[in-house]
């Protein structure tokens, strides 16, 4: 039996095919693509998002009411919406906290008789709520500061560039308040980046902002300075604002009448001023009496009581003694000095604020950063990614976890743009509280600029100036 022989053609053919391949290659070097400048949108997209990140903002600068009232500003706000510092209201100062979108004010007496008018408030000639912590309506103020300055709000409020979104940054810097950068048009108004990499926001100037008419800003140029390195402290000093000072704040439209008054015991060692009250109202409120002493013209001391819950309708007496040094010398003097020592009592009776919980404030006060090695969730959250390129990070950030990705996203042609590197994002954790979350990106770059001595090349927040 005979045996066809094998066919060997097709080995055949394709070494030569591959031979024929070979012959009719082209030669040369392979070239880079050429990586132009970053555009005015590529730079103000990357600069804003970032600008958003920010766990605390510093602003200072100057804005409208929508009533036409102006408002100078040094505050700063948190992403989760706190807002504090001091502002001034047609020229008259105060300072304020936000917490909870509810609205704290204190200041001088000359600042609640200019505002009694304005405010509705009963307060007089201003002593009454002088120098005391008061907790209005924000439509009061006509300012919603919660919702004007939380960073990622002002970051969509100033949205795209509208002119030269394809040209190069601008060579030089314009005024913008008390700071200089590159004027950018945007949809809202005007953004101003530093003149350097990574061209950070330094400066927002917005035509209008906010989400009411009656409590938006109009025509606001404000400086702005990333705070976010120091979210925990932050936190911390509103949480003791909020059990220290705030516990006792008025309640501003909740009045309390006031009824007889009388002097007992008034002798070597104390005197005391009894003062009968009524809660009009028709809730029940805690009422809160102060009342300054004065003798033979001289300031003695002050002394404090608060009672209640006062059911609405109900009436009570409340007693403050004076104990202090001045009152003893005061009333040994008036025993011994003949002539006439004459002594009084000015006093308010105010009805209390519920006051603010500060367990969330201490709660994040007191956040440890997250856990880096951690297994993470990339849509729960709030997340902290990083840009890398091939000789490193490049930036790290944080924002809803769910976000991460668009976030970065838009941030890699800025790292491709100043490394002239492929870059890459990637997720490092999550954490579900979102100081945490800011606390571990803190600590990442400050270990990134304890051992390259500087942070890295792409970072704006968390990257004290």
């Amino acid at each position: 039996m005979t045996r066809k022989p094998r066919r060997l053609v097709p080995l055949f053919l394709a070494a030569a095919l591959g031979l024929t391949a070979c012959t009719n290659a082209v030669g040369g070097a392979p070239t880079g693509v050429d990586i132009g400048p970053l555009t005015t949108a590529e730079a103000t997209a990357a600069a804003l998002t970032s600008f958003a990140e920010s766990a605390a903002t510093r602003y200072q600068g100057a804005f409208k009411a929508s009533d036409g009232s102006d408002f100078t500003v040094d505050v700063t706000a948190t992403s989760t919406s706190e807002v504090f510092g001091s502002i001034t209201v047609d020229k008259l100062g105060a300072t304020i906290v936000v917490l909870d979108k509810t609205l704290y004010l204190k200041g001088a007496p000359e600042f609640w008789a200019a505002m009694a008018a304005r405010f509705g408030v009963s307060s007089g000639d201003g002593t009454a709520l002088g120098n005391r912590w008061v907790k209005l309506p924000t439509v009061l103020l006509g300012i919603e500061f919660a919702d004007i300055l939380t960073p990622a709000l002002v970051s969509q409020t100033a949205g795209k560039v509208t002119e030269g979104a394809d040209d190069g940054l601008p060579a030089t810097t314009t005024a913008a308040g008390t700071v200089e950068g590159l004027e950018i048009p945007v949809d809202g108004g005007k953004v101003y980046l530093a003149k350097d990499a990574p061209h950070g926001v330094v400066a927002i100037a917005l035509d209008e902002i906010g989400s009411a008419e009656n409590t938006k800003a109009i025509n606001l140029v404000v400086a702005v300075t990333d705070v976010s390195s120091t979210i925990n402290k932050i936190y911390s000093d509103l949480a003791a604002q909020a059990k220290n000072e705030l516990v006792t704040s008025v309640d501003a439209l909740t009045t309390i009448t006031q009824g007889g008054n009388r002097f007992e015991a008034c002798g070597p060692p104390s005197c005391t001023l009894f003062v009968d009250v009524t809660n009009p109202s028709k809730k029940a409120v805690k009422v809160h009496l102060k009342v300054d002493w004065t003798g033979d013209n001289a300031p003695l001391g002050s002394c404090e009581q608060t009672v209640g819950p006062v059911q609405p309708g109900a009436s009570a007496t409340m007693s403050c003694a004076i104990t202090t040094p001045e009152w003893v010398s005061f009333h040994q003097r008036a025993n011994t000095v003949p002539g006439s020592h004459p002594y009084g009592a000015v006093w308010t009776a105010l009805a209390l604020a519920d006051p603010p919980d500060a367990a969330p404030l201490q709660e994040r006060g007191a956040a440890k950063p997250a856990d880096a090695k951690a297994a993470t969730d990339g849509e729960k959250g709030h997340a902290v990614y990083k840009i890398s390129f091939a000789g490193g990070v490049w930036k790290y950030g944080v924002v809803a976890a769910r976000y991460w990705r668009d976030q970065a996203k838009v941030q890699l042609r800025g790292c491709l743009g100043t490394t002239r590197s492929v870059c890459t994002s990637s997720l490092v954790t999550t954490a579900e509280n979102p100081v945490s979350a800011f606390a571990l990106a803190t600590q990442l770059v400050a270990t990134y600029k304890q051992e390259k001595g500087a942070c890295p090349a792409g970072q704006w927040v968390s990257c004290p100036k």
